[in-house]
């Protein structure tokens, strides 16, 4: 799975608008430059006999255009989130003071964000237990694919896991903003759960102040402690 941090989408407005002025600025460079080398007789001919700019305005025009896309590609690199998560075992979430692997989304960029969708990927340790034998796997161990919070509970239904108890995916709503330079719970897991998930991974896809998209794919149970010894101290 690629855990890399992407752009899936500019937006559109705005890079439509740069790339549209720069592509006239071009256009009336290169015709400028033409006609200016141009013998009188071949001025008369058309587009040639339009006279649109001068040399020094085409010039000007030219590096206006090609500026305004540099300018607005070293400010989108400027206000871009730069996602990525933390996790360790502590207690604090589970109930009794039990142990938890506990996994945070941290924004380390200097902007806020706001979030589009957040998606949810599990890969389980073991199979699923079927309904004439609740304590044995059926096959393969499955995996959910992307799917939201509601089908990644659904999914660990079967297995015993109650959410609270055994694990807990935060809620994060569409339109929530996450500051910069912040961290935000993603959930935790417990013992149990931990022994029947072996990976969870959040897809999480935010817009920038620019408008653009970003996602970034997170694993949460990379080494994570099978089974879960000791708590060790806030790593935020």
């Amino acid at each position: 799975m690629d855990l890399r941090q992407r752009v899936v989408r500019r937006s559109p407005f705005v890079v439509w608008t740069l790339n549209g002025l720069a592509a006239v600025s071009v256009l009336l460079f290169v015709h400028t430059m033409v006609r200016q080398n141009l013998s009188p007789d071949g001025q008369r001919d058309w587009p040639w006999s339009w006279q649109l700019l001068d040399a020094q305005s085409a010039t000007a025009a030219l590096m206006a255009g090609i500026g305004a896309i540099i300018a607005r590609a070293q400010f989108a690199r400027t206000v871009q989130p730069l996602l990525g998560c933390r996790a360790w075992p502590g207690t604090g979430h589970a109930p009794d003071g039990a142990l938890a692997w506990t996994c945070h989304l941290v924004n380390s960029g200097q902007s806020a964000v706001v979030v589009v969708a957040v998606e949810y990927w599990i890969d389980f340790g073991v199979a699923e237990p079927s309904a004439e034998e609740p304590t044995g796997p059926t096959g393969p161990a499955p995996s959910t694919g992307w799917t939201d919070r509601a089908g990644a509970i659904a999914a660990l239904a079967p297995y015993g896991l109650r959410p609270g108890t055994d694990y807990r995916l935060a809620s994060i709503a569409p339109n929530s903003v996450f500051g910069g330079e912040s961290n935000y719970l993603l959930g935790w897991l417990a013992e149990p759960a931990l022994v029947v998930v072996r990976d969870l991974y959040v897809r999480i896809t935010v817009r920038d102040r620019l408008g653009d998209l970003h996602q970034r794919a997170l694993s949460c149970l990379t080494d994570a402690d099978r089974p879960l010894t000791h708590a060790v101290p806030d790593q935020l």
